[in-house]
């Protein structure tokens, strides 16, 4: 297939070397494949539009500032490597400092949260209690009643008494329900 100029400018450039993927810069003809074929023919063409003062103007100033470069790099770069070496050891010391201080406040708030989690457990047993005597009194009471004349201060009685144990029921479940949503956040937030 060939192509006109115009085409020929916006097609990929491909670079007709026949360097292969075992070739290194060790051996003269893999870098003078790579050196004669890796400007693009655009800039080829540019270049052979310059004067010979032109070229070796450019040159000069080139290979000078490549130089000097490469110079400053090579000054700078047991320094660079020192530079990074300080701070991975700074990075590394910052790092075990905070996964330290993460851990000892994660154990805090565990500590916390088993507290809070045993006193809403050791209430809620107690109250459980409360009700399980309760419920027995209530249901002694209820079949006590067929056998036993009760008079108004008795139903009082009972009745303070259910109210009582419906109460402290509500209660232990406020109780415990609080509890456990202190103690979602909290591992929630740690």
């Amino acid at each position: 297939m060939t192509y006109t100029e115009e085409a020929r400018s916006d097609a990929p450039y491909q670079p007709p070397w026949g360097l292969k993927q075992k070739d290194t810069f060790m051996e003269f003809t893999p870098c003078r494949d790579w050196y004669l074929n890796s400007f693009l023919p655009g800039e080829v063409n540019r270049q052979r539009t310059q004067t010979h003062d032109g070229l070796y103007h450019a040159y000069i100033v080139g290979e000078a500032n490549t130089h000097a470069a490469n110079h400053q790099i090579v000054r700078e770069w047991r320094t660079m490597v020192r530079e990074w070496g300080d701070w991975e050891k700074y990075r590394e010391h910052l790092v075990k400092q905070l996964l330290s201080k993460e851990r000892a406040e994660w154990k805090e708030v565990c500590k916390k949260d088993n507290q809070c989690m045993y006193a809403a457990r050791s209430k809620i047993t107690d109250l459980e209690a409360q009700i399980s005597i309760l419920s027995k009194k209530i249901e002694d009471a209820e079949a006590n009643k067929e056998h036993v004349e009760i008079d108004l201060e008795a139903e009082k009685v009972k009745a303070a008494i259910a109210k009582e144990a419906k109460q402290r029921v509500e209660e232990a479940r406020d109780i415990s329900t609080s509890t456990l949503n202190i103690a979602q956040q909290n591992y929630a937030e740690a």
